[in-house]
């Protein structure tokens, strides 16, 4: 028999996962409404019917909750952006095209690329915890691409770890001030490997 655990004055959760991902809910749910700068604690503690003292057992400081936050919402798109775009692993330069529409249109569905929290007075801090925080998480995606590519192509005049800065970055730009998709592929086919002239 599992044990329960007392989460708030009208709540109870079979588990601790359950209550941290409750928290995370109404973390992000605090975050959309109010901004990652104007949330509170407090905004999330009533949001999930716990105590201030509940959630401080799971997360010790705001910016703690929200790097874990940001975390989860980064591996759900990920994960839900490598199962989708699986039919492009073998084309290294149309995966990535691929990659940045995946990510305006994962904002359309999703209300909002992160839930359009990053466009509310986010500092610096944030984002270099956002790009640090997706790094390992494109590299994952996009290694097998990448090393196909090499290996038809030869060496790369770019490492994949500036290929992941350069795409993130364009990822995240798109999903801030999206643009119509045929802009995106015309501007993102500006990036693509330029033909050899001599063996063409």
């Amino acid at each position: 028999m599992s044990r329960q655990f007392r989460w708030g004055d009208a709540s109870r959760m079979d588990s601790s996962d359950e209550g941290r991902t409750l928290i995370l809910r109404s973390a992000l749910d605090s975050m959309v409404e109010l901004g990652i700068e104007g949330f509170s604690i407090d905004d999330v503690a009533e949001r999930a019917n716990i105590s201030r003292r509940t959630l401080y057992r799971y997360y010790g400081t705001k910016k703690e909750l929200i790097q874990a936050v940001i975390s989860a919402e980064n591996r759900a798109f990920f994960e839900e952006m490598q199962h989708g775009l699986s039919a492009y692993e073998d084309d290294f330069e149309a995966y990535l095209e691929e990659c940045v529409c995946f990510a305006v249109r994962y904002r359309e569905r999703h209300g909002g690329f992160h839930h359009n929290y990053l466009a509310r007075n986010v500092t610096a801090e944030v984002f270099a915890y956002i790009l640090e925080n997706i790094a390992p998480m494109w590299h994952h995606v996009l290694d097998g691409p990448y090393r196909r590519y090499v290996k038809k192509y030869g060496p790369s005049l770019a490492s994949l770890d500036d290929v992941i800065g350069l795409i993130s970055r364009i990822g995240l730009a798109y999903s801030l001030v999206p643009a119509d998709e045929s802009a995106i592929r015309a501007q993102m086919r500006l990036l693509r490997r330029v033909p050899d002239k001599a063996s063409g």
